[in-house]
């Protein structure tokens, strides 16, 4: 996928053989034409009609790679019986498992052995493999992904192994600051859904390793799945590839994961009546963060959002956060924001980390920018150089075969309209300053936001409204 013309090394070599020894500074590369930037939008192929199984290809010739990445549907999100804690550990212990010809690490060496690469991640809606190899390879690495993908092993040792690692993780989670204030504050929105429930070690040390297989039988092969395939393929090639690798699809796929509308979680926060949630954790450092409930990702508000978040923070040194809090009071380390947009819903983030004496100097400023006269001051100057930057930042969406498809496949999830790219600019370049007034009211106003504080309880007012304590490893009251 050619996006963006560019000088071959040869053409460099040609231009610095032939330059004359006495020629001006600059003379060797003064008539050079460089190419203007060309963007074309790439195009990805829909290939098969089951609807269980969704294959998108995008050819990219540049050199002699194969990329295969195959998405199971099989999350807690999808099934929500399924802990979370089993999904965390499954790829660690499929991939130190290995299989019945190679078990154990045999499988990553002899995979390796050929220069190629294999990535097995999870999260809460799916379990994702990726593979890499060499074309040349072709046979070989088509064997051994039809044999990781339908004859696992998930052997004691591997299962032992991938639990110690994910119990030292959970053990050690509360040293992070600001890993501690998100995972509560999504606790919080999140409460009764899969999303706000947390790692448990007790769940965890309930695992047996008969878990692990139980799980690929019953829920991965069973699940709905992605395919995204790129690099150096003949299109006609790919249904014979896929249909030699891939293990038969048992049961009946759920097709849609666990919804959190925005009215349900607004009713959800208004409910536990807390208005400023304090994790109390001894610490030099403090993160006082901001959420709020926003819309779909297909809600008509979602250009005005990216927007106004862009300068309030989610714009880096530019954003009023920066400028206001760091740079001119110097009373942040970091401070930004950012959404988070699902299918349903979004939630907003505002954040700061600060040392522990600045906390409610911080508190109140952050509440101060999260107001209608921000909103209203905002000026046309202002909202052109974000719009600007956030389009100049367009292209980097298509600079990557595989994310372009991983992007696309999320639009489709997210039931994005099929010519959501093609109109993003200039739907970013329609938002005015009235529609960043309207969304600063409903999504960004400080008094529609609920607060969460990790740090020391000493260091926050005991004024605060709506105000509870909790330590690291407590439930949300």
């Amino acid at each position: 996928m050619n996006i963006i013309k560019k000088l071959t090394i040869s053409n460099l070599v040609f231009l610095f053989s032939f330059a004359g020894l006495t020629a001006a500074p600059g003379d060797f590369v003064k008539d050079v034409k460089v190419p203007a930037l060309e963007f074309h939008f790439p195009e990805i192929k829909e290939i098969g009609k089951d609807p269980n199984t969704r294959i998108l290809y995008l050819e990219n010739s540049e050199f002699p790679i194969k990329t295969l990445e195959i998405t199971f549907y099989a999350g807690p999100s999808f099934q929500p019986k399924t802990s979370f804690e089993l999904v965390e550990i499954f790829p660690e212990a499929w991939k130190k498992g290995g299989t019945t010809s190679h078990p154990g690490e045999s499988f990553a060496e002899v995979w390796e052995s050929y220069g190629s690469k294999l990535r097995v991640d999870s999260d809460l809606d799916t379990v994702t493999l990726t593979f890499s190899w060499l074309s040349r390879y072709d046979q070989e690495s088509k064997a051994l992904i039809s044999e990781f993908l339908k004859q696992p092993i998930f052997g004691k040792e591997a299962f032992e192994i991938a639990r110690l690692q994910l119990s030292e993780q959970i053990k050690r989670r509360n040293d992070n600051i600001v890993g501690l204030a998100f995972r509560k504050a999504n606790e919080l929105v999140y409460q009764g859904k899969v999303k706000g429930k947390a790692l448990s070690l007790t769940t965890l040390e309930q695992l047996k390793e008969e878990d692990l297989g139980e799980y690929y039988k019953n829920q991965l092969l069973s699940s709905r799945r992605s395919i995204l395939v790129s690099g150096k393929w003949n299109q006609e090639e790919i249904p014979q590839f896929l249909g030699d690798i891939l293990p038969g699809l048992s049961g009946n796929p759920v097709m849609e994961s666990q919804g959190s509308s925005p009215e349900e979680l607004n009713k959800n926060l208004k409910q536990k009546d807390i208005k400023n949630l304090i994790v109390d954790k001894a610490n030099t450092q403090n993160v006082v963060l901001f959420l709020g409930v926003g819309p779909a990702h297909n809600d008509k508000d979602f250009y005005a959002v990216q927007v106004l978040n862009y300068l309030v923070g989610g714009g880096g040194f530019t954003s009023y956060f920066m400028s206001k809090i760091r740079s001119d009071k110097g009373l942040a380390y970091s401070s930004s924001s950012h959404p988070v947009f699902e299918k349903d819903h979004s939630v907003i983030y505002f954040f700061t980390q600060t040392k522990s004496q600045s906390t409610m100097e911080v508190y109140n400023l952050m509440g101060e920018i999260l107001g209608d006269s921000t909103f209203s001051n905002i000026s046309e100057e202002e909202l052109k150089n974000a719009k600007e930057a956030i389009l100049n930042k367009f292209i980097f969406l298509f600079t990557d075969s595989m994310e372009i498809l991983r992007n696309e496949v999320r639009f489709r999830e997210h039931k994005m309209p099929k010519d959501y790219l093609r109109n993003y600019r200039d739907k970013i370049q329609n938002v005015s300053l009235e529609d960043l007034r309207r969304v600063g009211k409903i999504y960004f106003r400080r008094d529609k936001l609920t607060a969460v504080i990790s740090g020391p309880k000493s260091s926050v007012s005991s004024d605060l409204p709506g105000q509870k304590t909790i330590g690291p490893e407590d439930p949300i009251p």
